[in-house]
């Protein structure tokens, strides 16, 4: 195990010039004007999404400078300009940067009223034959759950070429409400400190994840790749609502588009909001060695989950699962896929990028296994109702691929018809896991499942709490041979490096998300061979 402390860092980004990059940007702060420091995202050949806020007392509209260079003490600009921003988009600054080269490495900058940001660095999407590449993927980042201490160590890397954000990078709850046991303690109170529905309310709760040191500096050393999971809007979205969304908070097409804009306006992804003809997915293709698709499994196509509403019993959560009707990315989603993997076999990989497990997980017989007792998230009288329904083995997740079965063996069968080698990235269920994606029926995968666990949102240890140590996390294995790495414990992120014969995928965890002096160390690395999908992880 590696032990990172506070001052161990802050030391190592002083060391002169053979100090990390990175490490560099995890402490430097940017000047009063640019509080919610600078992020990059979005990569083309020959172009990036750049971005920032300017915290100003000017009323109407503020024109900010921004500026690109090949070198890290911007003396050597390639492109510049400046942008108007004003309260209509909250201050926020979004330049879709073009004329740039394939492949390379880029630095930019704000400056405003005399006054200057961080430097952040970026690349741009190669072109051509690439050797390697190595992503960093996460998901889950809750604010007054813990510190980004995550974050921090994907900041720290010096190999990576971007992260993949699968959702869930802020959360709607206010205080009292869903992980915020310790937000006092830890000086992060949710801002504002009441469940979020209003675009001031959104934007008030971005710009404080945005202010967040570790969050700056992976924003500052790398392109971030984003899609939206359900908490940018409310707990278990879908296209007409949410479970976290009641009839007196007003019409969730309001709540929606209020999410959608501040989300526009406080990420660095290309592209606007638009109400219900809002579109998130979209591919990247990096070089010869992969294309990346990142989904839309929460807004755009997804039918309400089978145990959503007032009128649910056991008959309509089984005649909604037997329903083929019922589908998670739409058919304009399903058909946009479909026509993309058939464009990108001349990439050795195929990575599709997406919010919710995929990966069949029957629960074991929870009874001998959970202390009913001790759940801070359910009383012991409905973990009995949760103990009873195990044992049956049935799945108690059904806001995943679980809940649509048809339209899931629908996705792996396409996987199988038209990608070459098939990867699927996951978040959402605050888990490190890997699987073989095998169809139902079917005795080999046609692709396989890495997930990340979360950035700081508690997992299944603390909702279903071990009699024996890992007694819950061993079952579920037992029960699933499918899965082959699994813990339910701790906060972490997925590494996946890529080269034209082999994906491997290394599970980083952290010890807690409760202090700043934390451990870190790879529970797991598993591969798949190119053109071996069908033998699984290795």
């Amino acid at each position: 195990m590696q032990r990172r402390t506070f001052i161990q860092v802050l030391t190592a980004a002083f060391l002169g010039t053979s100090a990390n990059i990175r490490d560099a940007y995890s402490f430097s702060r940017p000047k009063t004007n640019f509080r919610h420091g600078v992020a990059s995202g979005d990569p083309t050949h020959d172009g990036v999404i750049i971005w920032t806020r300017v915290t100003t007392s000017t009323v109407g509209t503020a024109n900010v400078r921004w500026q690109v260079a090949s070198d890290i003490g911007m003396r050597k600009v390639v492109r510049d300009g400046t942008f108007e921003t004003g309260e209509s988009r909250d201050f926020t600054v979004k330049v879709d940067v073009d004329g740039l080269s394939a492949g390379n490495d880029y630095f930019y900058r704000f400056s405003c009223d005399g006054q200057s940001s961080t430097v952040g660095k970026t690349r741009t999407l190669p072109r051509g034959p690439v050797n390697q590449a190595r992503f960093a993927v996460v998901s889950c980042s809750n604010y007054p759950a813990g510190y980004f201490n995550v974050y921090r160590e994907i900041a720290s890397q010096d190999d990576l070429d971007a992260v993949l954000h699968l959702g869930d990078y802020i959360y709607e709850y206010g205080m009292g409400e869903y992980a915020t046991e310790n937000a006092e303690s830890l000086g992060r109170v949710p801002e504002p400190r009441f469940e979020i529905r209003t675009l001031a309310d959104y934007r008030q709760r971005h710009a404080q994840y945005k202010t967040d040191p570790d969050s700056q500096s992976m924003h500052a050393a790398l392109p971030v790749i984003a899609i939206w999971d359900d908490h940018e809007f409310a707990n278990d979205s879908w296209r007409d609502g949410a479970q976290n969304h009641q009839l007196d908070e007003g019409g969730w097409q309001s709540r929606r588009d209020a999410a959608l804009q501040a989300y526009f306006e406080w990420m660095p992804v290309r592209g606007a909001a638009d109400g219900a003809a809002t579109r998130i997915y979209r591919a990247f293709r990096w070089g010869d060695l992969a294309s990346i698709f990142m989904l839309d499994t929460r807004l755009v196509g997804r039918d309400a989950q089978p145990n959503a509403g007032n009128e649910v019993t056991r008959d309509s959560i089984v005649a909604a699962l037997q329903n083929p009707e019922r589908r998670l990315l739409g058919a304009e989603q399903e058909d946009w896929l479909r026509t993309s993997l058939k464009g990108a076999t001349d990439t050795a990989w195929q990575l599709i990028g997406q919010q919710v497990m995929v990966s069949r997980m029957e629960t074991p017989d929870l009874e001998p296994l959970v202390d009913r007792e001790r759940s801070p998230f359910f009383s012991p009288e409905q973990m009995d109702d949760v103990i009873k329904a195990s044992k049956s083995h049935a799945p108690q997740v059904l806001d995943v691929w679980e809940g649509y079965p048809i339209a899931r063996e629908d996705f792996l069968r396409d996987l199988d018809e038209y990608a070459v080698n098939p990867v699927v990235l996951s978040g959402d269920f605050h888990t490190s896991m890997a699987g073989n994606l095998v169809p139902s029926g079917g005795d080999r995968p046609v692709a396989v499942e890495l997930m990340t666990g979360a950035v700081s949102s508690p997992g299944m240890s603390a909702i279903l709490p071990d009699k024996i140590p890992n007694g819950v996390r061993d079952a579920t294995l037992a029960q699933n041979p499918n899965i082959r790495f699994l813990d339910i414990a701790h906060r972490g992120w997925l590494s996946v490096a890529l080269t034209a014969d082999k994906c491997t995928g290394e599970w980083h965890l952290v010890d807690t998300v409760l202090s700043r002096d934390y451990k870190t160390w790879k529970a797991a690395s598993l591969s798949v061979n190119a053109g071996e999908i069908k033998n699984g992880l290795a």
